[in-house]
């Protein structure tokens, strides 16, 4: 069951220093507290509160890829940011559909929570296409529903098509949900997803039990796909353990995006998937949708992919057959905080070009601030390749004084500018 949130009175002090480029280190209020943790926990829905998963202490969290959750003196959540040790970095494998920016900012007035979003120099930027995210709170302080606001402050659609979310409250603890976008339509849960009128219910512990697509009378209901629920398993701490797919007469059934009825999850001791495989309705391995059986992931010491590759039906390493390759293998500078490199492999760890882009290597390079300046798409034998499926050979970024990304251009191998 979801808790009450506390009733909202007055906007919250801040008071936060954003630490620098190279490290320098934050200053906040006595009467805030941080908490650090590994990683934070997947959510299908806005409505729930952030919650960190595996606690870690400073000096461990110093060392590695950690969420900083900051809190006021209601403990209430004024700011969560993502860090290599002292530098904000861009959020990797461990953020979820609604942790997409570097900062969060939330600030609180009555009825309202406000949460805005920040790159690690401190500039304003957007999270899925919104510069502030405006919930409204009824009186027990419980979010009962969402809308999205550009720079300006107008009400805008986020990339996703929605314009709004509404939030009711029923008696057995669990919470409906709809999105709509400006015209008043609703609209699914996300790209990809065909529920659209949804019941959702909680853990104590505050994660997500169960989803249903429901009718307007709260009747279970199948979707396009033929099914009707999401069932998810986390432990106490939000590791997540998978999740079964069930029709509205609750038998498994494969089901939505992947088309699988379950998927098993492997989580480390930081809550980072190390594994996850896929089964049909009779507890059967299944390939899903997107072309492969399974797959494992390997880390380095700062919790950043030092490789992945897909499985095969028998568990062994295996070819995605939508993509063509096996192994991504991902090489990093010294710090761990600049990616340069990811190489696309076979099973026998050669080089391969990817079956629907046709490049092999992705190189990065950078400016003196670690900026991304640009990415460039090799094939077999390190030469330049035009991507096969946009013609793309490199992108290049360039940046303002305040290292807010200003241009983005994009040519082909022979230099000719691709709009």
């Amino acid at each position: 069951m979801k808790k009450t949130l506390t009733c909202v009175l007055s906007i919250c002090f801040f008071g936060l220093v954003l630490p620098g480029v190279y490290g320098h280190s934050e200053q906040f209020p006595a009467e805030e507290r941080v908490e650090y943790y590994a990683t934070i926990s997947l959510r299908e829905s806005p409505y729930p509160d952030f919650k960190g998963v595996v606690r870690l202490g400073e000096k461990e969290a110093m060392r590695r890829n950690h969420y900083r959750l900051y809190y006021d003196e209601q403990f209430r959540l004024v700011r969560i940011g993502f860090y290599l040790g002292n530098r904000l970095r861009e959020p990797n494998h461990t953020a979820n559909y609604f942790f997409t920016t570097p900062v969060q900012q939330l600030t609180y007035r009555d009825g309202q929570e406000i949460r805005t979003f920040s790159d690690r120099f401190g500039n304003a930027v957007s999270q899925r296409g919104a510069f502030r995210e405006v919930y409204q709170l009824d009186e027990q302080g419980r979010r009962t529903g969402l809308h999205f606001e550009d720079e300006s402050g107008n009400r805008i659609e986020n990339d996703w098509g929605i314009a709004h979310y509404t939030w009711e409250h029923q008696p057995d603890g669990s919470v409906i949900e709809q999105r709509f976008d400006l015209t008043g339509a609703l609209q699914s849960l996300r790209p990809g997803f065909p529920f659209y009128t949804i019941r959702l219910y909680y853990e104590f512990h505050g994660s997500l039990a169960l989803m249903q697509n429901i009718d307007k009378q709260g009747n279970l209901v199948n979707n396009e796909s033929g099914v009707a629920q999401d069932k998810l398993l986390f432990d106490r701490a939000g590791k997540w353990y998978g999740w079964r797919v069930l029709d509205k007469d609750h038998q498994l059934k494969s089901g939505n995006g992947p088309n699988v009825a379950r998927g098993i999850n492997i989580p480390d001791r930081y809550g980072y998937e190390t594994s996850v495989r896929y089964e049909d309705d009779r507890g059967q391995d299944r390939k899903n949708a997107y072309g492969f059986w399974g797959s494992k992931r390997i880390y380095d010491r700062f919790g950043n992919y030092d490789y992945t590759h897909f499985t095969d039906s028998t568990g062994q390493p295996g070819l995605n057959t939508e993509t063509g390759y096996c192994y991504a293998e991902y090489t990093w500078d010294r710090a761990g905080f600049k990616r340069v490199k990811t190489e696309l492999l076979d099973t026998r760890r050669r080089p391969v070009l990817h079956a629907k882009s046709g490049f092999s290597t992705i190189t990065y390079s950078y400016d003196e601030h670690d900026n991304l300046i640009r990415v460039t798409y090799l094939g077999l034998n390190g030469e330049m390749v035009n991507r096969t499926d946009n013609g793309l050979a490199y992108i290049e970024h360039t940046y303002d004084e305040r290292h807010k990304r200003k241009e983005t251009r994009r040519f082909n191998k022979a230099g000719e500018e691709i709009e």
